[in-house]
């Protein structure tokens, strides 16, 4: 399908919608609460969010620090013809190094966002969390250097991609199998439109469901980033 694209946070331009501003707006509260440092129909850029933050007393640093819980929407031309992207990325840090002893708590953090058990490390004193046996691959890292706490989490939608055109276009062809033994169809222009109509058909069906099912999986991504940087932002407040 797509190219492997990679989707980064942080862009200054993007435009986000209502639903993510109240999320933003959200996660700022909560981490103004820690001040260590522990709508429109085209939506709003991440400037315009914080100056409105601003005028309600929000610090407009916490609220791009908060929109780093939001993968951002693929903008790349394959990404855009095929209905979204097929790999993420998405990036925290904080002040301060997270206890080996709270490790527990965040992987749980992971469990109650994705709803799967995975499977977790320790890695020369770094914190490795992957889904296993799951279509959508997500891995979870949250690492300690430099006296600051790192998460980093990169999600491979491939797999899930590949079955969604696939069986797609299978469907329309064994649709189209059928509907030209019921028609017998004699003449090549009349072949080609059967044919045409399925691969149209297949796509348009395939595009459908790979577009809900990507909002569907970056709202996931969003919990899981959300819960699992409070969860640190906790760790961080305690120690």
């Amino acid at each position: 399908m797509t190219s492997g694209e990679e989707v980064v946070i942080g862009n200054s331009e993007r435009r986000y919608s209502d639903k993510e501003f109240a999320v933003i707006l959200r996660r700022a509260f909560e981490l103004q609460e820690r001040p260590s440092g522990v709508g429109t129909g085209e939506g709003l850029t991440l400037g315009e969010i914080q100056a409105i933050a601003r005028e309600v007393g929000l610090d407009p640093a916490l609220v791009e620090r908060a929109a780093s819980v939001l993968p951002t929407a693929g903008e790349g031309r394959a990404a855009r013809v095929f209905g979204g992207p097929d790999a993420y990325q998405l990036e925290y840090s904080a002040s301060g190094e997270v206890p080996k002893e709270d490790f527990a708590k965040l992987v749980d953090a992971i469990r109650r966002a994705t709803g799967h058990q995975g499977e977790a490390t320790e890695v020369l004193g770094s914190l490795e969390w992957k889904t296993v046996g799951q279509v959508s691959q997500v891995h979870v890292t949250v690492s300690r250097r430099e006296g600051r706490t790192h998460v980093r989490v990169i999600a491979d939608r491939g797999g899930a991609a590949f079955l969604t055109y696939f069986v797609s276009t299978f469907g329309w062809l064994v649709g189209m199998g059928i509907s030209g033994a019921v028609l017998e169809p004699s003449t090549a222009p009349a072949v080609i439109a059967l044919v045409a109509a399925a691969v149209g058909g297949a796509f348009v069906t395939a595009r459908t469901l790979w577009k809900t099912t990507t909002s569907r999986f970056r709202s996931q991504l969003s919990n899981l980033m959300g819960g699992l940087t409070r969860a640190v932002d906790e760790s961080l407040g305690d120690s």
